[in-house]
């Protein structure tokens, strides 16, 4: 759907659940301004059976003979799956630094082996945005699946996605506004479509 037809739809719902304080008006511009942030978080927070994944190429990089990164894609919004080739199970949920789990990383007896392995989301200075990996058994650094959900803009989201996006946007224009009741309205129909889907 082109943007400015979802722009349109998303005033519609604004008008649907209006009205606003004498004198407020929501323009397209504001509306606009929200759009991709709000795909973003509506990839994340819908079923995960409802956004296709996309794979990652990925090449690993050796810290030492069991450990080492992968850069991630530029797009990268959020990780579906991780697996290295002599890994017994796929990574579905990586940690981050600020998890108390990372610093056993540093401990080989404590950190991820290949039959639990760990994957931390870190910012390399010079590389960009990766994803550490403990471990491999000794030198077997090959990635043998990565999968994520990729970050686009509004007007790229499955046709199916317009609805539900179309009240996330109207919530979070409304609770920008200090309309926290009529957010919260906005809210209880994206929950709604969520858990119709859920249920089918």
């Amino acid at each position: 759907m082109e943007r400015d037809e979802i722009a349109v739809k998303v005033k519609l719902r604004l008008d649907e659940l209006g009205p606003f304080e004498e004198g407020q008006v929501i323009d397209s511009g504001r509306i606009d301004a929200f759009l991709d942030d709000c795909a973003d978080t509506l990839q994340k927070t819908v079923p995960p059976w409802i956004v296709e994944p996309v794979s990652m190429v990925l090449v690993a990089v050796a810290y030492d003979d069991y450990t080492g990164y992968v850069t991630l894609p530029s797009d990268f919004l959020q990780l579906v799956s991780f697996k290295m080739e002599n890994w017994k199970r796929s990574v579905t949920e990586a940690i981050t630094e600020h998890d108390p789990r990372y610093k056993r990383q540093f401990y080989e007896q404590l950190r991820g082996k290949f039959t639990k392995p760990v994957a931390v989301f870190r910012t390399k200075f010079g590389v960009g945005k990766v994803l550490d990996y403990y471990s491999v058994q000794s030198g077997e650094h090959t990635v043998e699946h990565g999968t994520y959900l990729k970050s686009v803009p509004a007007e790229e989201l499955d046709e199916i996605l317009i609805d539900p996006l179309s009240w996330l946007v109207a919530e979070t224009i409304l609770s920008s506004v200090g309309e926290i009741e009529l957010a919260k309205a906005a809210r209880a129909k994206l929950v709604e479509w969520i858990n119709t889907r859920i249920a089918i």
